[in-house]
């Protein structure tokens, strides 16, 4: 049992990583290449950055923790034959529920998280979110949300994710 949560650990530790360094090299993309198609990305004034901040931050604290053990869970568990831990399935779907309102309530007001234009606190919830609604069995925590369902219907059906889903089915053939 000492290698298997070792290795869990490390797991986690690298997801984090991943996940954190992840947030700062958007922001670096977005900011460095403003002219050339992610103008709006980061916002168009500082009061518009500021809560596009503030979202990214309720991604990254609220969001992703609960999310990325569902998928971790449901989603990568079974393929790798780690067994299932039914207590922590069951606390971080009602950690993500509860996150999920607050989501609802906000699209209530606006079409995306950070106001009416896409942004980057949008763009990071799109890979744990695909996985949430296609492959862990768990998709209503999305859309029985009227408004997170719309939400996520309008980011998943942009084109570059769209590229980026062909991408990765592609190479996931290899």
């Amino acid at each position: 049992m000492a290698i298997y949560q070792r290795f869990i650990f490390n797991l986690s530790i690298f997801c984090f990583m991943v996940n954190a360094e992840s947030r700062a090299i958007v922001r670096y993309i977005a900011e460095k290449y403003a002219a050339q198609g992610t103008i709006g990305l980061l916002g168009k004034s500082l009061a518009e950055r500021a809560v596009i901040e503030q979202w990214m931050e309720v991604e990254s604290q609220t969001y992703n923790p609960p999310s990325s053990t569902l998928v971790f869970q449901l989603a990568f568990a079974p393929l790798w034959g780690i067994p299932q831990n039914q207590a922590e399935i069951a606390k971080n779907e009602q950690k993500l529920s509860k996150a999920l309102d607050v989501y609802e309530k906000r699209l209530s007001e606006s079409k995306y998280l950070a106001g009416d234009e896409f942004s980057i606190a949008d763009l990071s919830h799109l890979p744990n979110t695909e996985y949430l609604v296609n492959a862990t069995g768990k998709s209503e925590l999305i859309t029985s949300r009227k408004y997170v369902n719309a939400w996520w219907e309008s980011i998943s059906s942009r084109d570059s994710w769209k590229k980026i889903r062909e991408m990765s089915k592609a190479s996931s053939k290899k």
